[in-house]
């Protein structure tokens, strides 16, 4: 980083002096590396502040402590570690990265400045894996569509490290005080971009300085989910309890230095929490895609406000549309139609309803935060391999909103409703059942599960397109015989009894399906597992029928 920061002479001549101190300090032992870190870098030092050191040596005994020096009027704090110990601290955070986190900030080399630039990408690196696995454990679905600017790699880990060790937010405040803000995140920010650069088509895809995570690295960390954030929550506090083991071990033999230092940071914190200094989010570095741009996860505008600046001076109307579960509205701009759907929580007597509908054979997502995020990413997931959906133009994330736009077209439940009071349906309406099979093994064929497939939530469009309406309960890896029993047992209790109509449409159905999905998702649908679920709406004959029909395509 030193070819980065401008030396005035000064601190040329006083860098030289505090070398000669560590060579002098350290003859015994060979130097790996050293540099200048804290506030005489970062620029907001004062007249009395500290030259704080890493030195690294090769095979130290000591492991980690600190010495303190005066020389030439300069109070110097060395910071000391083995280059086992220090390589162990950027790898793997062992010591709660109490001495790797001195390069996550700028710094000046003055010994071995390739060594220590190495360190600092390394470290940079796997900071930059972990923030990244816990957005996808944090956003889940929405994570698909995240662009993510280097800047948030920064902020995140230093507002982490504040939190969980209260004495650096007095450096990290004054880091990103107005009048260094720039030119300290600009130049932490090289090392996070050479670091991204080692992460390219591995787990990040990179334009310019838009990060976006790659798909298959998502579905990897989402599969194990759960696991994931337990270990993660523990690696982080068990980095939170070693940072202030080593605190208290490193100048171990000085107790008057140490109770020095201590009061010191105690004093600059109390200054920190008076004054209700806040250190900046990290959101305000995160995106996401929309049809019309992208949109800060901090957006706070509200749904008429954002659209009457894509459509100025032409007038907005609403109308509530949806079913009680949800709120679900139509917005019209002149000639544009959106439809906006808030995600809210869903407790109480609908989760008891949900959960006994399902009887076990089905997990609802009831978080409105996590039905916005499958909606959204399963969204992008579908854009990106050419399957018709309705894009999206906006997103609130605070306030769980989402703006699509509307697609017009007919309810599937109506077209049914329609084919099973028939003895045999026409050429146009068999195209239609066989579109509507196509499509869904389309979607299953990428291992999506749309999670609701009532055919109230499908249209088919004026361009013989079929399109879900509602992906809040898809995902990646779900339940895809879910999607088949939903869809048909459900569409079997508009039916009084069997119909012709009803096994032509269930049969063309299948023989879209096969075209793309697996026929042992039709099978595994007409099992008894699914069967009695639907048992409460559906007579049992015409359930039967279609189970009976299912488990005939193998």
């Amino acid at each position: 980083m030193a070819s980065f920061i401008e030396l005035n002479q000064q601190l040329k001549e006083r860098l030289l002096i505090i070398k000669n101190t560590c060579n002098e300090l350290c003859k015994d032992y060979e130097i790996k590396g050293g540099c200048l870190y804290g506030s005489r870098v970062c620029g907001y030092a004062r007249e009395n502040s500290d030259y704080n050191i890493l030195l690294v040596l090769k095979e130290y005994e000591g492991g980690v402590r600190y010495e303190y020096k005066f020389v030439n009027s300069m109070n110097i704090s060395i910071l000391i570690v083995d280059d086992e110990l220090f390589k162990l601290d950027v790898e793997k955070g062992v010591l709660g990265e109490f001495v790797a986190g001195r390069i996550l900030t700028p710094y000046i080399p003055f010994i071995n400045e390739s060594y220590i630039y190495e360190m600092e990408i390394n470290l940079k690196k796997r900071v930059i894996e972990e923030e990244i696995e816990d957005l996808i454990l944090e956003y889940e679905e929405l994570s698909r569509g995240l662009i993510i600017k280097p800047e948030y790699f920064i902020v995140s880990r230093l507002k982490k490290r504040a939190k969980v060790y209260p004495p650096l937010r007095y450096s990290y405040v004054n880091l990103f005080r107005d009048d260094l803000r720039e030119r300290n995140l600009n130049l932490m920010k090289k090392g996070f971009l050479e670091a991204l650069k080692l992460l390219e088509n591995q787990i990040v895809n990179l334009n310019g300085e838009n990060v976006t995570i790659i798909q298959t690295y998502i579905d990897k960390i989402l599969s194990k989910k759960i696991v994931k954030k337990v270990v993660n929550i523990v690696k982080f506090s068990r980095r939170a309890i070693y940072s202030y083991l080593v605190q208290g071990r490193a100048g171990r033999i000085s107790l008057e230095l140490m109770a020095k230092e201590l009061t010191s940071k105690l004093i600059k914190g109390l200054v920190v929490s008076t004054t209700k200094f806040i250190l900046e989010d990290p959101k305000n570095f995160l995106y996401l895609k929309t049809d019309a741009g992208l949109v800060n996860l901090n957006e706070s505008t509200s749904i008429i406000d954002a659209l009457k600046e894509f459509f100025p001076n032409i007038p907005i109307t609403i109308k509530p549309l949806g079913s009680a579960l949800n709120e679900v509205y139509l917005i019209t701009a002149g000639q544009k139609k959106f439809v906006v759907k808030k995600y809210s929580d869903w407790f109480g007597f609908k989760w008891f309803i949900l959960n006994l509908a399902a009887l076990g054979a089905k997990v609802f997502s009831l978080s409105g935060k996590t039905r916005l995020a499958n909606e959204y990413g399963v969204t992008q997931l579908l854009l990106n391999q050419g399957i018709p959906t309705q894009k999206i133009i906006f997103i609130n994330l605070p306030k769980k909103l989402l703006v699509k736009e509307y697609i017009e077209g007919t309810l599937f439940s109506e077209l049914i409703k329609t084919y099973i009071k028939k003895t045999k349906l026409s050429k146009e309406e068999i195209e239609a059942s066989i579109k509507l099979g196509e499509t869904l093994g389309r979607i299953h064929s990428l291992n999506i599960a749309i999670g609701d497939t009532k055919p109230e939530n499908i249209i088919l469009t004026s361009k013989k397109e079929v399109i879900p309406l509602d992906l809040e309960q898809s995902k990646k890896g779900g339940d895809l015989a879910w999607d088949i029993a939903e869809l048909l047992y459900y569409s079997g209790h508009y039916c009084l009894n069997v119909t012709s109509g009803l096994k032509e449409f269930i049969e063309n159905f299948i023989k879209g399906y096969i075209k793309f999905g697996n026929p042992v998702n039709l099978k595994k649908a007409g099992s008894l597992n699914y069967i009695k679920v639907f048992s409460f709406w559906t007579p049992a004959p015409i359930i039967w029928t279609i189970a009976s029909t299912l488990k005939k395509t193998l």
